[in-house]
């Protein structure tokens, strides 16, 4: 007879109260919950794992648990960073998006069948070799199998090795192979790896199965068949190893201040780029000369962040530089992972499929100190930037003029963008600064909590980033803002505004 996934009864109960309640009661009854002293971090933790077990995945990257999970490490930081009533924005937008995908016909309910015949006397390294080949093989029931036995007895770092050299090569085809195993780990580090098995079956499936590459009805076929070129070209990453003598003795783990000028100039190289796709050469050519992974990283993450502010997109969706950026910076540092997978990610970045795109936005000739600054105090430039992002009239993504990667942002998100840089230049609280950004994103609940995700993302590289460089990153988030906050449909932020001002 078969048995589906359950929980013990307290954490059952939560899950079953996402995945159950009618979609028009779920902001009017979480908040009702949150008002009793419901903890918010449970209710995060019951919406990754309605989600997960009782959605479908979708033809393309849009729809099941994909977004909302790998939302999770986002929603948890902006939690625990925004104080007061804007502490439960994040944690009412979760819970929305996960009923709502739970109870959409094309996403849901599904059911996760328990599996009551595994072999658990298998060890760690026959059932991770049994992983990898189910991966390879294109066995997504196999996988699953795999990995919920491989939950019991490897560590999350072996987990994570033995999914990546698949999700890296799967990058050029759709970022979201690579993306989605790693926001998973972090949510499973947010919420407990004791969910391991129901956070990573949903995510090994997706990154088991057959691409499907007619799915995505936003992209030109012409993208999706240049992914595949880039996919046929993985050879030519790994060629570059042996020519520039990438090895674990030549290219070290850690950074240091001696790294500082070596990492100003990559950031550079990267930041002038008018061709991403070609930077693979660029990023090995200087670990080549000593660069370190983590120095690497973070000339990525600087450089990115300036390619992000060179771009007129008005994407809500464009996110993938930072998120990026941060799911690299994260699988560094895992001793179990291999120097090769590793290396390879660092490499394979510049082909992520929704990077390498933003070629044909980089139109914004922007350069630090551009332009007049802002000479005004700190709490005057916080309100200048929410009153220039709230003054934007945004796009509704359900009734567009053009494809969403072909929208140009307006004046006012350039607007923000230069009295963020104000703030940033005159020395002001960059958390307060981020705190705003915070708010602001969440307002918009169309892109499946892409804002959020940016937000998180530029954030923690801020903090990992050496000043005065990490500048960049404080900026990026403003200007995320000032694209996705007027962004609608707006289905769930006018309820939650207006519950919380009753």
């Amino acid at each position: 007879m078969v048995r589906l996934v359950s929980f013990e009864a307290a954490v059952e109960e939560r899950v079953r109260f996402i995945e159950e309640t009618p979609r028009g009661k779920i902001v009017e009854r979480t908040l009702a919950r949150l008002d009793a002293g419901e903890n918010p971090r449970d209710l995060i933790t019951a919406a990754a794992l309605a989600v997960s077990r009782s959605c479908e995945l979708p033809a393309d990257h849009h729809g099941g648990p994909i977004h909302p999970v790998a939302g999770i490490h986002a929603v948890m930081g902006m939690t625990a960073r925004l104080t007061g009533e804007p502490g439960r924005f994040p944690v009412l937008q979760c819970v929305a998006l996960a009923n709502k995908h739970t109870n959409l016909p094309s996403m849901g309910p599904a059911a996760m069948v328990a599996f009551d015949d595994l072999k658990m006397n298998t060890d760690a390294d026959k059932v991770l070799e049994r992983l990898g080949k189910a991966l390879t093989d294109h066995e997504p029931r196999l996988a699953e199998r795999a990995v919920t036995v491989a939950c019991a007895k490897a560590s999350p770092g072996q987990i994570l090795d033995t999914l990546l050299p698949e999700a890296i090569k799967r990058n050029s085809l759709d970022d979201h192979y690579f993306l989605y195993c790693i926001y998973a780990c972090r949510a499973l580090d947010a919420i407990g790896w004791q969910y391991g098995p129901i956070l990573l079956r949903p995510a090994v499936r997706y990154l088991s199965r057959h691409h499907s590459f007619d799915a995505y009805g936003e992209f030109s076929r012409e993208t999706v068949e240049e992914g595949i070129v880039y996919y046929d070209r993985y050879h030519e990453l790994e060629a570059l190893v042996a020519t520039y003598g990438l090895t674990a003795d030549r290219v070290p783990q850690k950074t240091g201040p001696h790294e500082d000028a070596a990492i100003v100039a990559l950031a550079e190289e990267i930041g002038q780029a008018r061709v991403i796709a070609d930077l693979p050469e660029t990023i090995a050519r200087h670990m080549g000369q000593g660069l370190s992974l983590e120095g690497t990283i973070e000339a990525i993450s600087i450089g990115g962040g300036r390619i992000f502010l060179r771009s007129h997109s008005n994407n809500p969706f464009d996110v993938h530089i930072h998120t990026g950026a941060a799911a690299r910076r994260y699988l560094i540092g895992f001793p179990e992972v291999s120097f090769t997978n590793k290396l390879m990610s660092l490499l394979g970045w510049p082909w992520t499929y929704e990077v390498r795109y933003l070629d044909e936005t980089l139109s914004w000739e922007w350069q630090e100190g551009h332009g007049a600054l802002e000479k005004a105090s700190a709490p005057a430039l916080l309100e200048a930037i929410e009153t220039c992002v709230l003054g934007i009239e945004g796009f509704d993504v359900t009734d567009l003029p053009v494809a969403i990667n072909e929208l140009v942002a307006k004046d006012g998100v350039r607007e923000a963008v230069r009295l963020a840089e104000s703030y940033v230049r005159a020395g002001h609280d960059t958390e307060a600064l981020f705190a705003l950004t915070a708010r602001l994103v969440c307002r918009e609940d169309a892109s499946e909590m892409h804002a959020y995700k940016l937000q998180q993302a530029a954030y923690d590289e801020y903090r990992a980033c050496r000043a005065p460089h990490n500048w960049v990153h404080a900026v990026a988030a403003v200007k995320q803002a000032a694209v996705a906050a007027p962004t609608g449909p707006h289905r769930v932020w006018p309820e939650i505004a207006q519950r919380l001002a009753a």
